[in-house]
């Protein structure tokens, strides 16, 4: 009965697919006008088309400093003021801005997290960065000093696997699963309005595959477009004409995010050991990859190469890899 009892557990070794692909398209043309003249006895008169754009995309901002000009094509006209002789009258100051801006963006993520672990055991794996998050502040005034201070608090931003595998009798694995991918916004326009802002895509599910089996969890699939159009009341309707009152500005982005999970049963120590030689060797062709070429200054560098598994397992233990085999004597 204890030969019996006394079995090798069985493992599961969970590779995790993460695919995310993302394009987006952005285009924007208008064109601002801006004018104002000084009649006399201190009175003026200005007026303008003053859309609803970016600061870097208004021709006031502009006007002050050129160099707050955003991204595209800004090309402007500025005419001064003349003074008419004999009076106080002056010609308007007119200025004139035309824009135009075409982008495309694209991003191809692919994350493939994987883990090894016992039958009917929790395991996890985190790949990441841990961020600091500022949760309030305070400044307490003792006499005349202040000594104001911030509370803290650390998360964990990157891709996190939580995975618990039971292996069925007739070959089947049930998997208890929590996956959830997090990064810091680049979104420029979201940073300035807060202190840190955080993408987050998490999946918490139990689903029941079958050995070497690639599945689907779940994904997203989203289309998102917007577009806006400022113009002038009736010269905007001109045909043709009306593209000089009008500021049109149009954006497409389209997110596809799929999860796949494929569990393979370890059943002795020689699936564990093809499982490690795999991984192992697809190491080592990477570092071949890593190689900085001699540039007349510099000499040419590579990456300390890992030796071969099998050399690797006649060396002593805590022999860091990449040690020389010693020489027999």
């Amino acid at each position: 009965m204890i030969d019996s009892l006394d079995q090798r557990r069985q493992q599961v070794f969970v590779e995790a697919l993460i695919v995310e692909v993302a394009t987006g398209l952005a285009a924007e043309f208008g064109v601002q006008w801006n004018a104002g003249t000084n009649v006399g006895g201190g009175q003026s008169v200005f007026g303008g088309t003053n859309f609803s754009t970016t600061i870097g995309s208004n021709i006031l901002s502009i006007a002050q400093d050129p160099r707050n000009a955003a991204n595209g094509l800004n090309v402007g006209l500025i005419k001064g003021s003349f003074t008419i002789p004999g009076t106080d009258i002056q010609i308007a100051n007119l200025q004139v801005l035309a824009r135009a801006l075409e982008g495309n963006s694209g991003a191809n993520v692919l994350s493939t997290p994987n883990i090894l672990t016992l039958d009917n055991e929790e395991a996890k794996i985190v790949v990441g960065q841990n961020v600091p998050f500022i949760t309030g502040s305070y400044t307490p005034t003792t006499g005349s000093a202040v000594n104001p201070f911030q509370t803290i608090e650390r998360k964990d931003i990157g891709i996190t696997l939580r995975v618990t595998p039971t292996v069925s009798e007739a070959g089947a694995v049930k998997l208890k699963i929590f996956q959830e991918v997090s990064s810091v916004t680049r979104d420029k326009v979201l940073v300035q309005s807060a202190d840190i802002i955080t993408n987050k895509r998490s999946l918490e599910s139990t689903v029941l595959v079958d050995n070497g089996q690639i599945v689907v969890l779940g994904g997203l699939i989203q289309d998102d477009q917007q577009s806006s159009v400022d113009k002038v009341p009736l010269l905007g309707d001109i045909p043709w004409l009306g593209a000089l009152f009008k500021y049109e500005s149009r954006s497409r982005k389209r997110t596809n995010l799929m999860i796949f999970l494929r569990p393979v049963i370890v059943k002795d120590e020689k699936g564990a050991a093809t499982i490690t030689a795999d991984r192992y060797e697809y190491i080592r062709h990477l570092q071949g990859d890593i190689q900085l070429p001699w540039n007349g200054l510099l000499p040419p560098t590579a990456a300390t190469p890992m030796p071969p598994m099998e050399e690797q397992n006649k060396q002593p233990l805590g022999t860091p890899p990449g040690t020389p085999t010693a020489s027999p004597k």
